[in-house]
């Protein structure tokens, strides 16, 4: 079954190819990982790239200015002092022959290549053209495509934007609990900054013995912003996280385990529900 999910999307990828010039694989990609831009020359349209589409061996080169144009110096479009005619070496595509006739792509990994973290890459999009090492222009003909201006969709995931690491609970192992702001699709909590974000934790937690079950809750969920061990640190790719040990961190007391916690996301400063994520996780714990 697995081998057909795989085959059809790569049928889907391979068909959307087909109907553009310009596209990013994989087609909702995680930008802390590689990617690949590609173009098909024979598929644009600007007339400055009529000579380009006549020279299948190229070489062909990436100019590329969003989401950040004020890169390192050895990963700048071009050098000297008319840059244009000198495009980086670095920035050089590769021919990839199955894809097409003049079909060329560049890898990077976004984040690194332009120096952004991940949720700028998905909110600006990637902007770039192909052009030959020598672009003309200073009173030469022009050699190069339109310009491109393609959308960057995360990934889908199935875990939802709040999650654990590692994928199961153990109580007295330790445990990230991870909430994936760059894929939050409430427009009020995107992009909050460090030390705005606060996690409210319900656990439910089994008397071994008895098997009854109670609650335990760090703070009330208008307190959250009261307690420092529910403030969640912001990681470089603008994901939040808090790390613990479950039985610590919750005071479990013996001859109690964990079954779940129930995690929401809101804001330090709350004064709606817009200051709060809609998904509300029941994270698992396992049993050892």
């Amino acid at each position: 079954m697995k081998k057909i999910l795989f085959s059809i999307a790569g049928v889907f990828i391979y068909l959307s190819s087909m109907s553009q010039a310009a596209w990013i694989e994989p087609e909702n990609p995680d930008v802390t990982k590689p990617i690949r831009i590609y173009c098909d020359i024979l598929k644009v349209t600007a007339v400055t790239a009529d000579g380009m589409k006549s020279n299948p061996d190229g070489p062909f080169y990436i100019w590329t200015w969003n989401p950040n144009e004020a890169r390192v110096d050895s990963l700048l479009n071009g050098s000297g002092d008319k840059p244009w005619k000198n495009s980086n070496e670095t920035l050089r595509m590769t021919k990839d022959p199955d894809k097409g006739a003049n079909v060329w792509y560049y890898e990077m990994i976004p984040v690194l290549f332009y120096g952004v973290d991940a949720n700028t890459v998905y909110t600006k999009g990637i902007s770039f053209l192909v052009k030959p090492k020598d672009g003309g222009g200073y009173g030469d003909p022009d050699s190069k495509t339109e310009d491109f201006n393609l959308p960057v969709t995360p990934p889908k995931l199935d875990r939802g934007i709040i999650y654990p690491v590692p994928g199961t609970i153990f109580e007295t192992e330790i445990t990230s609990l991870v909430y994936d702001n760059p894929q939050e699709p409430k427009v009020s909590m995107q992009n909050l900054p460090d030390g705005e974000v606060y996690m409210h934790i319900v656990a439910t937690i089994e008397d071994t013995a008895t098997k009854n079950k109670t609650t335990i809750e760090p703070s009330k969920f208008f307190k959250v912003q009261d307690n420092p061990k529910l403030r969640m640190k912001k990681m470089p790719d603008g994901r939040f996280k808090i790390t613990m040990i479950p039985k610590r961190f919750l005071n479990i007391p013996d001859g109690s385990r964990l079954k779940e916690i129930e995690a929401t996301v809101r804001k330090k400063t709350y004064v709606s529900s817009d200051d709060q994520s809609n998904e509300k996780n029941k994270l698992k714990a396992g049993c050892k």
